[in-house]
């Protein structure tokens, strides 16, 4: 009998939900899945075999979105080819969009749960923790300030009007998704018990932290960067506030 098979799982819900090859195979549970997994993973790896995943800033930026998935409201994700305008260059060919609304509420959701009140003696405890924790998402999510200080706005359909035309604004999660992959391969490999298992041994070499995506991915001008919307990059000449 197959063993450890919280490893195929992860690496089939991965398939899925990244491979162009198997994108037949996606329907409305295979993000869901996925986080699940991604879950379940790094749960079965530190108490298994004392490695944690649950440190690096991929998986706690998505750990955030399976909890609001799971315990507060619906996660649509929107499946598009990255659109590569004149002397740019983009690091992955296929975006996993989610609205930043959507992401906000998620980071919104994890704040609230986990901030008690002030007259509680484990009040600056959580706002440590809290702080902690976006610090850490910082490091793979470089607008997070931004969100923090303007999460009203940002929990209520944020868009804006480009070249005349409003886009609501949206948050690729492939990047998070495609490194813990890696990092997740890297440790199997590491670890005796799970790198003779068949799916571990036919990973290719693209599963490596070596090649993970850095933090900043876009090679461009200026003046001709591009913004994330639920229609994946626009290119505009002119930006406007929606009102």
């Amino acid at each position: 009998m197959e063993k450890f098979t919280f490893i195929d799982r992860y690496f089939h819900s991965q398939y899925e939900l990244l491979d162009f090859r198997y994108s037949e195979d996606r329907d409305i549970n295979s993000l869901f899945t996925y986080l699940n997994n991604l879950h379940s993973t790094a749960d079965k790896l530190k108490d298994l075999f004392n490695c944690n995943i649950k440190n690096d800033p991929e998986f706690k930026l998505l750990r955030i979105i399976r909890n609001y998935f799971h315990h507060v409201g619906d996660v649509d994700e929107i499946r598009l080819f990255v659109t590569v305008d004149k002397n740019v260059i983009v690091s992955h060919s296929q975006h996993l969009i989610i609205p930043l609304e959507t992401f906000a509420k998620s980071v919104k959701s994890f704040i609230d749960k986990n901030t008690v009140p002030k007259n509680n003696k484990n009040y600056q405890k959580s706002l440590d923790y809290v702080a902690k924790e976006m610090t850490s998402i910082h490091e793979c999510f470089d607008y997070c300030s931004d969100l923090l200080n303007n999460m009203e706005a940002c929990c209520n359909k944020p868009s804006l009007k480009l070249d005349g035309k409003v886009y609501e604004l949206g948050f690729d999660m492939y990047k998070s998704v495609y490194n813990i992959s890696n990092t997740i391969a890297d440790h199997c490999r590491n670890i005796e018990e799970l790198k003779t298992k068949k799916i571990v041994a036919e990973l290719d070499d693209s599963y490596s932290v070596r090649n993970n995506i850095g933090k900043y991915d876009i090679l461009c001008h200026p003046s001709n960067m591009p913004i994330m919307t639920v229609e994946g990059f626009i290119y505009p000449k002119s930006i406007e506030l929606a009102i």
